[in-house]
């Protein structure tokens, strides 16, 4: 598993380069989660969904809390 942190002033075109680098390896069996804080959590699923055309089985939009709570979960079991 791979961790790559796209950072950067706003309006500098992260989320372009986000969902295009996403669409070129979307068809990967690798799990591809983007973590966006929870105002922007909509906009990110609605641009994943735009950038692969249609469901993307493999790719998930998660929050900060969203992402502590499964991995506190995922310590319990």
């Amino acid at each position: 598993m791979k961790l790559k942190i796209i950072y950067g002033r706003s309006g500098s075109g992260k989320s372009t380069y986000l969902f295009k680098y996403i669409k070129g390896i979307i068809k990967n069996p690798q799990k591809i989660y983007i973590i966006t804080p929870e105002q922007f959590s909509f906009t990110a699923e609605k641009k994943l969904l735009e950038e692969v055309g249609g469901a993307a089985i493999n790719a998930e939009v998660l929050t900060f809390s969203r992402m502590a709570y499964r991995v506190i979960n995922t310590i319990r079991k």
